[in-house]
């Protein structure tokens, strides 16, 4: 074991990463079907919203391409600006973010191998299936993150495909005389908007994960701005449109059926394509692998640098030999999380549970760490930018974030204390530890 990480990356892997993390086709299958249930044909409002913060956040991550890479990703932008001490403390967030992102989509992983392999006349343990997208996640990464960064690339290209064309088939066969009224936002009222805010924040979550790369990419004062800004406007252009039109055909469906695992592709059969469900369970399985493979690929570099930093065991701060990817950190940190995942497949949790839970405490974790990168932004002279640029750009992202962040809050306060103090418990413990090891001081 050797403790450097292998510059091996070009720009094409390092935008598979933050578009693969993205996960683009889960928003069309789980996120926005989930968002319709509380916002309604406001879904779209929330998207956009959520697309105008993320183009604020990753235009303030472009401030800093000038900065040394580093595994803790955009962790060390907060470092830069604000300390080692809340840099680390940045760190922890995100790998308590990527975490829950994880594990989230492993459970869906989990569920939609088992209805594949029922629609094709067999039958797989839920809990089995579960175990075969964790374990088989893991050893990908392990192997060499230029196969796994390739592998992400692949299987989001064709899983976005298929659901596109369906899409496409869907809107031509079933939107001939559409309702405009449902894209009216004078007719959406703010408590609508403000309940899908946290899943429409949730899909755009990982397009910042290409800056985890920034040790192994090649050219990353000019490959991580360019992937971040690519999955942004792949993503946005996307989602908005799948918020705006998505409702309206779900709206046909039974609510029995809008409420199940896989709307889509109830909607796509009822309107009588040729074999919609298989093609969009798999679309969707593709896509989720990717995603799982994008949060684990993060994960490890993330404990990498903390182990650096001396805040995790150094045994985790070594790379394989061969592959020169950072091994002890990814099992030590994936497997961990693949049992406990476990456990919740075993609790047969429905959809919108799954959402609260990992989906909450993700956004949660993702948000403070945007506000601290703005916040940074505005302490810290950055090669390129000129002051003025670095304010406007900064103080505009520390706006948006603060002003989505009280929106979801007050949709949550009382509803989900549970998972806020669990939040809040487990962010504490990361903020005391790097206080405690850390000296003060920039990085």
């Amino acid at each position: 074991m050797t403790n450097e990480l292998r510059r091996c990356l070009g720009p094409v892997a390092v935008t598979a990463q933050a578009v693969g993390t993205v996960g683009l086709t889960l928003t069309a299958v789980f996120n926005i079907p989930e968002a319709m249930r509380s916002a309604g044909p406001a879904t779209w409002i929330s998207y956009a919203l959520a697309l105008v913060l993320v183009v604020l956040v990753g235009e303030t991550l472009v401030l800093f391409r000038q900065l040394p890479g580093s595994p803790s990703g955009i962790a060390g932008y907060v470092a830069a600006g604000l300390g080692l001490r809340i840099g680390a403390t940045a760190s922890w967030a995100l790998l308590l973010g990527y975490g829950a992102t994880l594990l989230g989509c492993l459970v869906f992983f989990g569920f939609f191998l088992e209805q594949l392999v029922l629609h094709l006349g067999w039958q797989a343990p839920r809990l089995l299936a579960y175990l075969l997208g964790g374990l088989g996640c893991l050893e990908l990464a392990r192997r060499d993150v230029q196969l796994s960064t390739r592998a992400m690339l692949l299987t989001e290209s064709i899983s976005a495909l298929i659901i596109l064309t369906l899409t496409l088939v869907i809107v031509h066969q079933g939107w001939g005389a559409a309702d405009l009224r449902a894209i009216n936002p004078l007719a959406d009222t703010a408590g609508q908007v403000r309940s899908g805010l946290m899943v429409a924040v949730l899909s755009f979550i990982g397009f910042e994960s290409a800056a985890n790369l920034g040790r192994e990419a090649l050219q990353p004062e000019r490959a991580i701005p360019r992937s971040i800004r690519t999955a942004v406007l792949i993503a946005g252009v996307l989602f908005v449109i799948w918020g705006a039109f998505l409702p309206e055909g779900l709206a046909w469906l039974p609510a029995s059926v809008r409420q199940g695992l896989d709307p889509l592709s109830a909607l796509a059969e009822q309107l009588g394509i040729p074999g919609a469900g298989a093609w969009i369970k798999v679309g969707a399985l593709l896509c989720l692998f990717g995603t799982c493979l994008g949060s684990l690929t993060a994960l490890a570099r993330l404990g990498f640098g903390l182990a650096e930093q001396g805040l995790l065991p150094e045994v985790l701060a070594r790379v394989h030999p061969r592959s020169g990817a950072p091994a002890n950190a990814l099992l030590s940190l994936g497997l961990p999380l693949v049992a406990g995942g476990a456990l919740v497949v075993q609790h047969n949790l429905s959809i919108s549970q799954i959402f609260g839970l990992f989906g909450g405490f993700s956004v949660l974790c993702f948000l403070l760490v945007y506000g601290l990168v703005a916040c940074s932004s505005l302490q810290v002279a950055l090669p390129g930018n000129s002051r003025g640029r670095r304010w406007l750009v900064g103080g505009t992202s520390l706006l948006a974030v603060t002003a989505i962040t009280a929106a979801y809050l007050t949709s949550v306060v009382g509803q989900q204390n549970g998972m806020l103090l669990t939040v809040a418990g487990l962010l504490l413990l990361g903020a005391l530890r790097a206080w405690w090891v850390l000296p003060p001081g920039r990085a």
